[in-house]
């Protein structure tokens, strides 16, 4: 069981477009948001670990009906022939958290909801550890979640069931393709014997990179 007992509170901000250190009002609001937070959430993760192999329709998930499609994703998993497939979420709690902030002052909920983002990324960075913790003397890449690149964001149904998010952490897809609850990630991680690319990340894949707030300041939301 993961426990998640601080918050990335420069992370958040980061999320917030704060560029400067937060004045005593701001700091002291962002601790009293960070302390009901951390006591709404439940962080849980589950996954699978799948041998994978390239075919002409994608990276095809062996033993699921999962199939990776798109340039990006294969690249990303040269080299590899099994695959994490994680799930990973804070919880309706965190739903519930930015719902109350937003209800007290709109600069509370902005502030909680970013601290949601950057504990669901402290989340999957745990989970990640975990996991690979069990897998000693492996190669892997970093993480690759449906929406990246090329990848489709409509396979975040099928990795769901594969991952039996529903059941095991409660997680549904809203009828527009987004997890339910908001703060969930799912995540593929490359494994290989061998030293493996860990290729392309951030702002060279991402498709909100000619409309990104941070960009057009100069800056990387990691």
């Amino acid at each position: 069981m993961i426990v998640l007992d601080t918050v990335d509170l420069p992370q958040a901000f980061r999320y917030m477009g704060l560029r400067s250190d937060p004045d005593a009002h701001m700091a002291e609001t962002a601790a009293r948001c960070a302390d009901l937070l951390l006591e709404a959430v439940r962080p849980r993760y589950t996954y699978r670990v799948c041998p994978i192999r390239e075919t002409e329709a994608g990276v095809s998930c062996i033993g699921t009906t999962l199939l990776l499609t798109g340039r990006d994703i294969a690249a990303h998993l040269a080299g590899c022939d099994r695959a994490v497939l994680l799930c990973a979420t804070l919880s309706a709690g965190a739903d519930n958290a930015i719902r109350s902030a937003s209800a007290r002052d709109v600069l509370e909920g902005m502030m909680t909801d970013a601290m949601a983002s950057a504990l669901t990324e402290q989340l999957c960075d745990a989970a990640e550890a975990e996991i690979l913790a069990g897998l000693p003397d492996v190669y892997t890449t970093w993480r690759f979640s449906p929406g990246y690149g090329d990848l489709p964001l409509e396979t975040q149904g099928d990795f769901l069931r594969t991952v039996d998010a529903e059941k095991r952490l409660g997680v549904t897809l809203s009828p527009g393709g987004l997890c339910i609850p908001t703060k969930t990630v799912t995540a593929v991680i490359g494994l290989s014997d061998s030293p493996v690319s860990k290729g392309k990340r951030g702002c060279a894949i991402c498709r909100m990179a000619k409309t990104c707030q941070f960009r057009k300041k100069g800056e990387h939301c990691q």
